[in-house]
């Protein structure tokens, strides 16, 4: 029987980064993340800019897309998009501890529900407030809080009070 080798973070940040893949980190187990396709990424874009324009002259926080998070142990992930509330101290040199306060993943068709189950629960088990799933093919929004999950479709509004106070986009304008 063969014998997985398990990396520590350490390790996985040694690694040479390929052009052609990403790599996550869960429990020691290296995953390569598939390549994403244009529609997945012009979903990310486009809510990532909606978030860049609304926080901009706004000191609630930061965001980013496809920032690595040390969530816990040998667990580092990667969401599509992540925010981190102002006053979290974030140093620029390293890998992030714990999870973003947001993160945000779009779905791509290689995705399994049991891997976007593992990866909600990881990211809540690292200290995460809320991780929205975007679904494309759906046009539809599902927004994972600490109380439970509510869905958003293409003709209702995003927003999170919480988070980010005042931020709202339209679900459809997503996909445009």
């Amino acid at each position: 029987m063969a014998t997985k080798t398990l990396l520590t973070v350490e390790e996985f940040l040694r690694l040479p980064e390929p052009p052609d893949a990403h790599y996550e980190l869960v429990e020691g187990v290296l995953i390569t993340v598939s390549p994403t396709m244009p529609e997945h990424n012009n979903v990310r874009d486009t809510l990532l800019v909606a978030l860049r324009n609304f926080l901009a002259g706004r000191e609630l926080g930061r965001v980013w897309s496809e920032q690595a998070f040390h969530l816990f142990g040998n667990t580092v992930r990667i969401p599509d998009i992540s925010f981190v509330r102002a006053g979290r101290v974030v140093d620029p040199h390293h890998l992030p501890e714990g999870a973003p306060d947001l993160a945000v993943e779009v779905i791509s068709p290689t995705n399994t529900p049991r891997e976007m189950d593992q990866r909600v629960s990881d990211f809540f088990a690292a200290g995460c407030q809320r991780v929205w799933v975007v679904y494309p093919e759906h046009r539809e929004v599902y927004i994972h809080g600490l109380a439970g999950v509510s869905r958003r479709r293409a003709e209702e509004t995003l927003e999170d009070t919480e988070l980010l106070p005042g931020f709202s986009v339209r679900v459809s304008s997503l996909f445009e």
